[in-house]
């Protein structure tokens, strides 16, 4: 007896048999991320988290930065390799600094032009005559003794290389810029919490001041096209000189986030978000303008390529409600001109949603958005259910869902706790991976779809030929 041609059948994923028909289980369906690894961060675990090569090799590590909570005092800096072996430490850990409220004063990056990285971070100037804010805070004093100082550490040490003084008040957060038109950012901008910025030279020297709003990260760029960089605090944007390009009356606030781009055509486009989310013009011109209640987050991408080349994924965070807690935060999307394309609100508990680009699908650009703190972490108001990380597409559509994992054994007061999240392709796959971090642990995860490659033709067992 002839068998019965059963290639279609097997081809389409059914079962087949002589016998009587047997109910068939559907194969469940592959999983679309990926765990990298799991860190068990010990008493150095941070809210605070750089990714760059320390040792050397060329592969991506992590560097988990330590302060003290309420004066922003950097203790401890580790560093650690993708799996979380520790390659050294600089200062003393402690499961009590792990948590922060601001940016930290810290960065990696080839600053010398050597061909390796440096870690540099601040240590604070001696507070004399304090200012608290909230009761809590520390943020600057009506006096201090002697100066702050920009230390230098051998990334695959962690010894000191260098240190150069810098104005006592600065020591919120900087960032590397070319000033000096020497070709490279090897410049520095540093800044208080909010009311002053200096610019410093590579040599150690400040080259000017600006005192106004300045927000909490400054965005720079070459806006003038002097082979200089000019810094962008929100309601200014200053010269590579720190003379003052235009200013607008901030009315007492400060922008939650600053982002400088330049268009295809070669303009720029200079945004900010604070009681609403503003476009600018190198002149100062507002291009338009959409009141919020809190703009928090500002990130520029191609996210829809049908819609141009350029749009803006902006996080309103919820305010606070009549009734009691606070109100969830809403994602939206607008395009160069400023006109919206959708929102998405979040679930409850949100109120402290952020967000980060990523290329998530290896486009070579980031065309999706990973937006966390989505509820159900300790500081959540009201108290909500706990929520994955989402990463959003330009559609606004989640094309994955993924939460932090910890290391055994983690109480579940530990598995709730606000968390922050960072996108970097430390994979090597092309595709930006997803870095959870706190205080009790760290994670990483990938995509698990596979990535598409070219097509191999005239392929041969007799290579060379």
């Amino acid at each position: 007896m002839r068998m019965p041609f059963v290639v279609g059948a097997l081809a389409a994923g059914l079962s087949v048999s002589l016998g009587a028909a047997e109910p068939v289980e559907k194969p469940a369906m592959a999983a679309t991320t990926h765990l990298v690894s799991i860190l068990d961060t010990r008493d150095f675990g941070a809210e605070n988290l750089h990714v760059g090569d320390l040792n050397g090799d060329g592969a991506p590590d992590l560097l988990f930065v330590q302060s003290v909570f309420g004066t922003r005092e950097i203790t401890c800096l580790t560093a650690t390799s993708l799996s979380g072996e520790v390659l050294w430490q600089h200062g003393t850990p402690a499961p009590d600094n792990g948590r922060i409220y601001s940016d930290l004063p810290a960065q990696i990056y080839d600053w010398d032009g050597d061909g390796r990285n440096e870690v540099l971070f601040v240590q604070q100037a001696t507070y004399i005559e304090p200012y608290l804010a909230g009761g809590y805070a520390r943020e600057r004093a009506a006096r201090y003794a002697g100066d702050a100082f920009m230390v230098v550490l051998d990334a695959s040490t962690g010894k000191e290389k260098r240190r150069f003084a810098i104005p006592a008040p600065a020591d919120d957060c900087f960032l590397f810029a070319d000033l000096t038109g020497r070709g490279r950012r090897q410049d520095l901008v540093v800044k208080d919490r909010y009311w002053n910025i200096w610019g410093v030279a590579a040599e150690g020297q400040t080259l000017w001041q600006y005192t106004g709003s300045v927000g909490h990260f400054p965005a720079y760029g070459d806006v003038d096209g002097d082979g200089r960089d000019e810094v962008f605090v929100g309601y200014a944007l200053l010269d590579h000189d720190g003379k003052v390009l235009f200013e607008h009356d901030s009315g007492g606030a400060h922008q939650d986030a600053a982002y400088a781009v330049q268009a295809p055509d070669g303009s720029w486009r200079l945004l900010f978000g604070n009681g609403g989310i503003h476009c600018l013009q190198p002149d100062g011109k507002e291009l338009w303008h959409h009141p919020l209640r809190e703009a928090q987050h500002v990130v520029a991408g191609r996210f829809r390529p049908d819609l141009g080349p350029l749009q803006f994924m902006v996080i309103d965070r919820g305010q606070g409600l009549p009734a009691g807690g606070r109100a969830p935060a809403t994602l939206y999307l607008y395009d160069l001109d400023g006109r919206e394309v959708w929102r998405r609100e979040q679930p409850v508990g949100s109120c402290f949603a952020a967000c980060v680009a990523l290329d998530w699908s290896g486009y070579g650009e980031a065309r999706e958005l990973l937006i966390y703190n989505r509820g159900g972490t300790g500081e959540s108001q009201p108290p909500a259910p706990l929520q994955p990380a989402a990463i959003y597409d330009g559609w606004g559509t989640v094309v994955d869902s993924v939460s932090p994992a910890y290391p055994a054994g983690r109480p579940a007061a530990d598995q709730t706790a606000q968390v922050y999240a960072l996108a970097a392709n430390v994979w090597g796959d092309r595709r930006d991976e997803v870095l959870f971090f706190g205080p009790r642990g760290a994670s990483v995860w990938a995509n698990a779809r596979p990535l598409a490659i070219p097509r191999l033709y005239n392929q041969t067992y007799y290579p060379g030929m």
